[in-house]
């Protein structure tokens, strides 16, 4: 009897013991508040899609006076040269200008790869928003490469100058002799032909630098074309690059040829020491109002980037959340 009353305890526990580990029901769906979620997610968006709206516009804004303010100051110095007076001072400014150019094209550039492997992963932002700001940076780089070419071209090419100059005669022994000396002109003329063959030695190298990493990528996208196994995504995605990739290599090669074989440009006003001097001053401000505007605008992409992707990110949210509601009518009441 004692035995049997152990056994039925020792079982009755092991009842217990089970129906404690046995998971609770789930909750039932609490259908109103999912309604309400779907409400309040669409609030969330329009909120953040306001704030998007708020970024872009500034970022619109910084972009469009930066540059008007890089376009004047390529403008004017091209169209400027080098006096006896002045001697190399404009030339050494449109080396400034020129090295500040070709640092924006490498960010651009930087900037160009990382979105163009946003695009290769999978993203709720649909690509073709993607595509409008990889647009935007090629269209940026182009323009800077156009500007530094217009510098580049705009530098004095070498002219025939007589290298003596007359200053008087003198006589001695009844021989008159006529007294020479090195011209002004000749040596500026020289001063001029050496900055410009300087600056173009020196871009020819980045131009062969460019034409080299473009070569080497397009053979490297056409051999992925040819022996990899792709996606479509992925496929569009890289004919589209080897596209790109051709017409950067026919500008390329363009411009090492303009750069061969320079006319002068428009450099067609001289500028004495003093005024020369005073574009160095303006520049020098100039360059530190541009590098921050660069950076802010840099900044404000990232953010307004950022913003973008939560926003898709909270709308694909949406879409799940409302697919639900569609496949789960409201319960009976």
């Amino acid at each position: 009897m004692h035995k049997h009353t152990a056994a039925l305890g020792i079982l009755s526990l092991t009842l217990i013991s089970g129906l404690a580990q046995t998971p609770p029901a789930p909750a039932p769906t609490d259908y109103a508040a999912r309604v309400k979620s779907v409400e309040n997610l669409k609030q969330h968006i329009a909120q953040r899609e306001s704030r998007f709206e708020m970024l872009k516009q500034d970022v619109l804004a910084l972009d469009a006076r930066t540059e008007k303010q890089i376009d004047d100051i390529v403008k004017t110095l091209a169209s400027l040269k080098d006096s006896e007076d002045s001697k190399t001072r404009v030339a050494n400014i449109k080396d400034d200008v020129i090295e500040g150019l070709i640092r924006t094209v490498w960010i651009y550039r930087q900037k160009r790869v990382d979105l163009f492997e946003t695009m290769r992963k999978d993203s709720n932002v649909p690509q073709e928003e993607l595509a409008k700001t990889l647009k935007t940076f090629d269209e940026r780089i182009d323009k800077r490469v156009t500007q530094v070419m217009e510098l580049a071209k705009s530098f004095p090419g070498h002219k025939d100058v007589n290298k003596y100059e007359s200053y008087g005669s003198s006589y001695s022994n009844g021989w008159c002799q006529e007294n020479l000396r090195v011209s002004e002109e000749w040596k500026q003329n020289r001063r001029d032909n050496t900055s410009g063959k300087v600056t173009r030695r020196e871009l020819l190298q980045e131009l062969d630098k460019a034409l080299a990493r473009n070569q080497t990528r397009r053979a490297a996208i056409a051999d992925g074309l040819d022996k990899r196994k792709l996606s479509d995504k992925e496929r569009t995605l890289q004919y589209a690059e080897l596209g790109r990739i051709d017409a950067t290599l026919d500008k390329l090669k363009a411009n090492r040829r303009e750069l061969v074989l320079p006319d002068g440009g428009g450099a067609v006003r001289e500028i004495g020491g003093d005024e020369a001097h005073d574009a160095e001053l303006m520049l020098d401000d100039t360059r530190k109002d541009l590098a921050r505007d660069f950076s802010d605008i840099m900044r404000k992409y990232s953010d307004l980037s950022t913003e973008r992707t939560r926003i898709f990110d909270l709308k694909a949210n949406l879409t799940a959340r409302e697919e639900w509601l569609k496949q789960n009518p409201p319960p009976a009441k």
